[in-house]
């Protein structure tokens, strides 16, 4: 009897970027809904990613009537306080700190309020419609990504029928019921947005350690894995220097702040595919069964045998998100480059939902063979169909 693939969502983090998986998962759920159900039944994401994955999670059950909903939420996501001038911004979060009770304050300060981030996320995550999903089995599995502050090691908090726990060398696999609180530490920006609480530990944005972000997924018997990137991955030449060119310390903070928002899809999908070609010259008697108990990949106890092969398909954004028209002031100034991941306007929330269901428009004949039972394609050639696309766009 031939198994039926267990598809897998994975969101990368980008802040206020996180619009455009709207804008593609919106078009996912209007062309390829199993019935109302969303074709995923694994979903995994970090920072914003976790967002848009938890909503879909526990809307899985109706996810095409709900594809409009999380658009609404994110159109409605418009925070004056994260965009405009930082200083101003900064020195009123540290006046209305400074206004509470000393038993009221942050334990850590941050440069942003976390209320509206709070406000959204409770709008957006409803924990018992999640119930409902994994009731009914059209969500197995649901895990977001965190980052603990002392230690610096990534937990994957997981929950659903195929979540499991693990302890390797790149992350955690924690089981527990998972909440609002959870989602706002995943999506907590270092030194922007303040250490969130859970248990007796305090956690920052997954984004920071994240190495293994397909790890959850597959460890939860996602088969197939449609990841969505925020951003175009970097360009394989390194950039030409203007003869004037001097290195300011803007450059050393935007490099910073861009090594903890690193998206490492495209490393852990260019070994998932190398692992998929050494399994398609084992022989036959030595691969995987469905009869056996799976274990987590690099785990100290896992054989060859243990392996089992999985399809990834990556999305990138046709173009630089930080390119888009709303960066650039109406007066013709200079673009505000360095904001945009904290930009959530309207105009440009928008722009990026839009931006994401064109480029999923424009791929939907990969999308289709990625959804169909048997596709034309072989084991990771997706990575590379996606990859080609994108850069040539």
């Amino acid at each position: 009897m031939k198994h039926q693939p267990l598809y897998g969502l994975v969101c990368a983090g980008g802040g206020a970027h996180g619009a455009y998986q709207v804008g593609v998962l919106k078009y996912i759920h209007e062309h390829f809904c199993d019935g109302p159900r969303s074709p995923f039944q694994i979903f995994a994401g970090t920072s914003c990613g976790s967002l848009n994955t938890t909503f879909y999670a526990a809307q899985s059950s109706d996810a095409y009537a709900s594809r409009l909903w999380l658009e609404e939420l994110w159109r409605g996501f418009h925070v004056p306080a994260y965009h405009g001038n930082v200083l101003k911004n900064a020195l009123k979060s540290l006046y209305k700190e400074w206004r509470r009770h000393p038993s009221e304050r942050l334990t850590a300060w941050a440069l942003l309020d976390p209320k509206p981030m709070q406000d959204v996320i409770i709008k957006g995550f409803l924990r018992d419609r999640l119930e409902r999903s994994f009731a009914v089995g059209s969500t197995c599995g649901v895990a977001v990504a965190a980052t603990e502050i002392i230690s610096s090691r990534l937990c994957w908090f997981q929950e659903g029928p195929h979540a499991r726990a693990w302890n390797l060398f790149h992350s955690i696999g924690i089981i527990e019921p998972i909440t609002v609180q959870h989602v706002a530490a995943s999506c907590s920006v270092p030194v922007f947005l303040p250490p969130v609480k859970l248990g007796n530990h305090f956690f920052l944005d997954g984004s920071i350690s994240m190495d293994r972000p397909f790890s959850a997924a597959i460890n939860m018997g996602a088969s197939r894995i449609l990841s969505i990137a925020t951003d175009r991955p970097s360009p394989a030449d390194l950039p030409s220097y203007q003869p004037i060119f001097r290195p300011r310390i803007t450059n050393v903070i935007r490099l910073l702040l861009n090594r903890l928002g690193r998206d490492a899809t495209i490393d852990e999908a260019v070994q998932i595919e190398m692992f998929n070609r050494f399994y398609d010259t084992m022989p036959r008697q030595k691969k995987w069964s469905h009869a056996q108990e799976a274990v987590p990949l690099f785990h100290k106890e896992a054989l060859p045998s243990h392996y089992r092969p999985v399809q990834v398909c990556m999305l990138f954004p046709s173009r630089r998100i930080r390119n888009t028209s709303i960066t650039a002031d109406p007066t013709g100034s200079e673009p505000r480059r360095a904001r945009t991941r904290f930009m959530f306007h309207e105009k440009f929330i928008g722009e990026l939902i839009e931006l994401g269901y064109g480029d999923a428009r424009d791929q939907h004949r990969e999308l289709k063979d990625f959804f169909a039972p048997n596709p034309s394609g072989q084991i990771g050639s997706w990575l590379g169909n996606f990859g080609r696309r994108s850069e040539g766009q």
